[in-house]
């Protein structure tokens, strides 16, 4: 989060204006412009509700984390440019791996380019996307920052107004953006350029592709909060408490008044003494936190006598189990990390070998557009630096149970290396593959023909020697 945008000293030496100047002071609780915003979402608050459901689930704030981590790579490769100051707190390594964050959020990345009078060498932050809503349409296109969104609240005296930045705009004509921003009400705050992937009906703002499936990432967070109550409740079984016996019936209400139209036909019913009893009993005995349910049945016939039945959890546990594995499965999928590089090693979610290469290859596909949405507008505010990253490489991510498995050929396909050259048959090999592929009688024919060197030859002996004679004696 970038700090109160204020002209640094450095800024100051350069221009030669006062802080006052560049982002004047607003009176406590004035608007600056009456800016109106497109709102987020129904209530505004569309990216707040992401987040929410995003980190209440462990596998999607796993995947998320991994996302991160791809896209941010091992940083820049040009060491240069990855030492190179993106603003006086954070250099170019460490605003990438602050962007990578939002991207693999699915928010895109937004930019805040402050720059001096002279249009030129700007100061680079990221800003709190969650923050951030665009101005309505008719309006300078200019975006609106409000840090209370967070917190659900977007009071006006806390509105910062960002210009648009055109990556086509010269130095001078950035340069009067800014003189002109820094005499109006509203002060020059920076420049704001926010790329996200555009999609047919959500160019205003982004929505992550995995929302439409958040139903299945709130059943990802709601199973350990399950198992959680179960551990609390010291696993007290569901059951159903018989009571027997007109004593525990529910008795009328005789302090009831009617009110105006009822009769003694809506006279209420009230539990028995004896009921309230029981029903305390077994709440005491569950313990008051419990989400275990126990049925009170009461009966008028038979004995006077409780009857407590058990209702085996054993089928209900497998099937809790079988639904985390189906549910954690497709927060994979919707997310778009393949399971095995975040310490899944179960065949039930991995599958085959050529299923696992051909998950992380397409993992490729969700994590360059996103890297891009990072690299791409430093690019353009700084055009003669390398903003090239360092990739990881998928291979050290994988359990080592599973990359035993597979073969050398499998593990370079996932690095995008080329198989292993195979050495060529030899001459011998070639004939032996030759003889092997005909019939048999076909074969012999060709064996009776060859020498006895050739024959030799293909089974790697060398050729016959002659036995010296032995010299006689004299």
């Amino acid at each position: 989060m970038p700090p109160r945008p204020r002209s640094t000293p450095s800024t100051l030496v350069r221009t030669g204006y006062k802080a006052e100047d560049v982002a004047p002071a607003l009176p406590d609780g004035k608007t600056p412009d009456a800016i109106k915003i497109e709102p987020w979402g129904a209530n505004n608050l569309q990216p707040q509700d992401v987040l929410r459901v995003l980190y209440d689930s462990g596998t999607a704030e796993t995947c998320t984390e991994r996302l991160t981590q791809f896209i941010n790579g091992r940083g820049f490769a040009n060491p240069a440019t990855a030492r190179t100051m993106a603003n006086p707190e954070q250099t170019m390594n460490q605003l990438l791996a602050e962007a990578s964050g939002y991207a693999a959020a699915g928010f895109g990345v937004a930019y805040i380019a402050r720059y001096t009078f002279g249009g030129t060498d700007p100061e680079v932050y990221v800003a709190p996307v969650d923050c951030l809503r665009k101005e309505k349409e008719g309006g300078l296109g200019r975006y609106v920052i409000n840090h209370k969104l967070a917190v659900g609240k977007m009071p006006a005296g806390e509105n910062r107004v960002y210009l648009p930045y055109d990556p086509l705009a010269t130095a001078e004509e950035i340069s009067d953006e800014v003189i002109e921003a820094a005499a109006s009400e509203a002060g020059y705050w920076g420049h704001l350029h926010w790329p996200f992937g555009r999609k047919v009906g959500r160019n205003l703002y982004p929505v992550p592709t995995w929302w439409s499936a958040k139903e299945s990432v709130e059943s990802d967070a709601e199973l350990p909060k399950y198992e959680l109550k179960q551990l609390r409740n010291g696993f007290f079984p569901d059951a159903v408490f018989t009571l027997v016996g007109k004593k525990y019936a529910p008795i009328e209400d005789s302090n009831w008044t009617p009110a105006e139209g009822q009769t003694e036909k809506d006279r209420p019913f009230i539990p028995s003494p004896d009921l309230t009893n029981v029903i305390q009993t077994i709440t005491a005995l569950k313990g008051a936190s419990t989400q275990s349910s126990v049925f009170v049945n009461v009966v008028e016939t038979e004995d006077e006598k409780p009857q407590l039945d058990f209702i085996d959890k054993g089928p209900n546990s497998k099937g809790l189990t079988d639904m985390t594995t189906r549910i954690e499965g497709r927060v994979y999928r919707r997310l778009g990390v393949p399971p095995v590089l975040c310490g899944v090693a179960e065949p039930g979610l991995l599958g085959s070998n050529q299923q696992i290469v051909n998950s992380i290859k397409l993992f490729g596909l969700t994590v360059n557009p996103r890297r891009a949405h990072c690299t791409e507008p430093l690019q353009q505010f700084f055009p003669l630096l390398d903003f090239t990253v360092l990739p990881l490489n998928p291979v050290e991510y994988i359990d080592p149970a599973v990359a035993t498995k597979m073969t050398d050929d499998e593990l370079r396909a996932i690095q995008d290396l080329p198989p292993l050259e195979k050495p060529k048959d030899s001459e011998a090999e070639r004939t032996i593959k030759a003889l092997n592929g005909l019939s048999p009688l076909v074969a012999t024919k060709v064996l009776e023909e060859m020498t006895s060197e050739e024959i030799r030859g293909l089974i790697s002996l060398g050729p016959k020697t002659k036995p010296v004679p032995k010299p006689r004696a004299k």
